[in-house]
């Protein structure tokens, strides 16, 4: 034992030699993290989604989603015989195998097990300024499902931005396929075998040309594919827009209009129709190069002008607050200097793609206007604890008020959007991560107290009730003031006698005299004097 032993110090001490003596031994190379040179076993989109990315900047993200979502309706239909199964639930099959068939059908026809990963990436190109990347990826040939061909198929020149005037805060057009919407709505509710499902896809037709006197088929194959909304601050005309608080909130005017592009005149002729047979008054009509538009002034004391018009004109149709701003957009289309001139629209669409599928665009004055009313009803909400409040107001800083400009497309390997903002994507993220624990942290106080002033308003009735039902006992039978009823004696008297009355909070009531007013035990809870 003492040999093998001394041996074993030996052997140790010998190999010390060999590590600590210089010249007896290489040295080894340092670990390299990442430099492994493994494949992974699984196929994945990297290479496919990371090239479109930029490298080097603040955020870069990439999340394979092929083993997650492939054959993703066979793996939930799998599911449906262990739901079934589960106890409590025998007397429901039906509906159960209704509800997977629904749900796997959705998942197949959607396209969603088509997504083969997401990717981000963010990178400042300027103090303040964030280049923005995002694309959801499907490899090329595959992308069939109506996710990839609802919102638009082919990129094109965003017309919409020629309808924008030089004071748009915030605007947002998308491709619609509103025919394809239908398509879609009408063959899940066939193949859903839910009668309600069946019943909405029979009578929604017949419902909305009963109530319109137009054919819904008419209305959804009049739309031409694109929507708009657009929302205008008119900085020229400061207003002043009252608030709760009583101090109002000074802001340019503001201008809301409505744009879809159309095939026909079918909705314009419509609406003009209506106000010929309700003979509007004072209806404004212009009919001229190419412009049909209807304005209805109102004569109203209000703050901001509102003169609410439709208009349709060069394929174009219009709602809008004031037909100023349908003649605005026209003029912008006609060749007068609208957003893309202004100085935030050129610093904002740098390098950003001009054909796509849908864009928006929000300006910094229309994020410290949001703030600024955002500010004021925080302020005015005396439900929200201090410290949460503190908290909230630091998030609102107008002079950090987001704007962007981003575009959208559906290209060959799925849904690609490029975005210059003052927001990086890891910002995005963490505000709303943050901002919805805040917003909660501020709602909770008030759906509380709500729930609770309901509580007791549910309670007095109740109150008001056994009340009543006490009167009409008393009358009935000839009783005064000083008889004391039992609850058999008033039942018949409440809701049919079939009424049972219970405190929403677990108070008990007393019935007292007739002379009396019924009480609860609960605090708070009475009828008023």
């Amino acid at each position: 034992m003492k040999k093998l032993c001394a041996l074993a110090v030996l052997v140790a001490l010998s190999a010390a030699a060999l590590i600590f003596v210089p010249g007896c031994k290489k040295k080894a190379s340092p670990v390299k993290i990442g430099s492994s040179g493994l494949s992974s076993a699984e196929t994945t989109s990297f290479k496919e989604v990371t090239s479109k990315l930029d490298t080097g900047g603040s955020f870069y993200l990439y999340l394979s989603t092929e083993q997650w979502l492939k054959d993703l309706s066979t793996k939930v239909g799998n599911l449906r015989e262990t739901v079934a199964s589960l106890p409590n639930v025998q007397d429901k099959k039906e509906q159960i195998n209704d509800a997977f068939t629904v749900g796997t059908g959705l998942i197949k026809d959607s396209g969603l097990e088509d997504i083969s990963g997401l990717g981000m990436s963010s990178i400042a190109r300027a103090p303040g300024l964030y280049y923005n990347k995002l694309i959801i990826h499907h490899y090329s040939g595959q992308g069939n499902g109506f996710i990839w061909t609802i919102f638009g198929k082919d990129p094109h020149e965003l017309t919409g931005l020629n309808l924008l005037p030089a004071n748009t805060a915030m605007a947002a057009f998308y491709d619609l396929d509103s025919a394809q919407v239908w398509a879609v709505i009408q063959k899940e509710c066939e193949q859903s075998g839910f009668p309600q499902a069946k019943d909405f896809l029979k009578n929604f037709p017949q419902e909305f040309e009963k109530n319109t006197g137009m054919k819904w088929n008419d209305i959804v194959d009049s739309f031409d594919g694109e929507f708009g909304i657009v929302l205008t601050l008119n900085d020229a005309k400061m207003v002043n827009i009252p608030m709760p608080s009583g101090e109002p909130l000074e802001m340019g005017e503001p201008g809301f209009m409505l744009v879809a592009k159309i095939k026909n005149d079918l909705l314009f002729n419509h609406f003009d129709d209506a106000l010929k047979k309700s003979r509007q008054r004072g209806l404004i009509k212009v009919d001229k190069d190419g412009l049909k538009m209807r304005t209805m002034p109102i004569n109203l004391p209000l703050p901001i002008t509102l003169r609410p018009s439709i208009a349709t004109s060069g394929g174009y149709f219009f709602f809008a607050t004031t037909d100023a701003l349908i003649q605005e957009a026209l003029a912008v289309k006609g060749g007068k200097a609208g957003l893309k001139s202004t100085d935030e629209f050129k610093r904002l669409s740098a390098d950003v793609p001009q054909q796509g599928n849908q864009f928006c665009f929000l300006s910094q004055r229309f994020g410290q206007t949001i703030m600024k009313i955002q500010q004021r009803t925080l302020a005015m909400n005396n439900d929200t604890p201090p410290q949460v409040k503190q908290l909230m107001q630091s998030f609102l800083q107008p002079d950090k008020a987001a704007f962007m400009y981003a575009v959208g497309a559906n290209t060959d390997e799925g849904w690609m959007t490029v975005a210059n903002g003052n927001q990086g994507s890891a910002n995005v993220l963490a505000a709303s991560a943050v901002v919805p624990a805040v917003a909660a942290a501020i709602a909770l106080p008030a759906l509380a107290k709500a729930k609770e002033t309901s509580q007791r308003n549910a309670c007095i009735n109740n109150l008001r009730m056994i009340d009543g039902a006490k009167q009409q006992w008393a009358l009935e039978n000839s009783k005064t003031a000083s008889d004391v009823p039992s609850w058999n004696d008033i039942q018949p008297y409440l809701g049919g006698g079939k009424a049972i009355l219970v405190c929403p909070k677990g108070g008990g009531y007393s019935l007292g005299a007739v002379g009396e007013r019924p009480t609860c035990s609960f605090p708070g809870h009475g009828l008023p004097q």
